[in-house]
């Protein structure tokens, strides 16, 4: 008998965390809710092909902020893996991609966002321990996912919140 042990290695970079301010916490937020916009123009013109590195294939950073039981997007920033430095005007970009908005205090509704996001529990809290990231549940085991429901929003709106201590 002959048998034929085949190998596939997979190989990912793990990308750069967005921030997401709750008061006076900040958390790394390991979902990219701008992407699901689709937008025809992304921030700073970065494609996946042109984008500064493999740890950051958006091309960019995003600032979010919950205010009021609201998610507010606050600011696009570049990649710290950018040999360039700055912020994306967020009203240019979605006026740039025909997106309505609303907005409060400079920053935009982001009525569009709704997911549930859930605390991470992987090997890199083992490295990092003093961060707290949120992701949106695609690796969370089913049956430890209400347990670590931290946040559920719903067109921006927030309506179960177990980030407060």
């Amino acid at each position: 008998m002959f048998f034929l042990t085949l190998t596939i290695g997979a190989f990912a970079t793990e990308q750069e965390a967005e921030l997401l301010i709750v008061g006076s916490d900040t958390t790394y937020l390991k979902s990219f809710p701008l992407d699901s916009l689709n937008l025809i123009e992304n921030p700073f013109g970065y494609t996946r092909q042109t984008a500064p590195s493999t740890a950051c294939w958006r091309g960019y950073n995003a600032v979010w902020r919950i205010i009021d039981n609201k998610l507010y997007l606050e600011k696009i920033t570049r990649c710290y893996s950018d040999n360039e430095s700055g912020e994306e005007s967020i009203k240019d970009l979605f006026e740039r991609n025909q997106v309505d908005y609303q907005e409060k205090d400079g920053m935009i509704l982001a009525n569009w966002v709704t997911m549930d996001l859930y605390a991470m529990d992987f090997s890199i809290t083992r490295y990092y321990p003093d961060r707290f990231y949120l992701c949106d549940g695609y690796f969370e085991k089913k049956k430890n996912i209400e347990k670590n429901l931290k946040i559920k929003i719903v067109n921006g709106i927030i309506e179960i919140d177990r980030f407060k201590k």
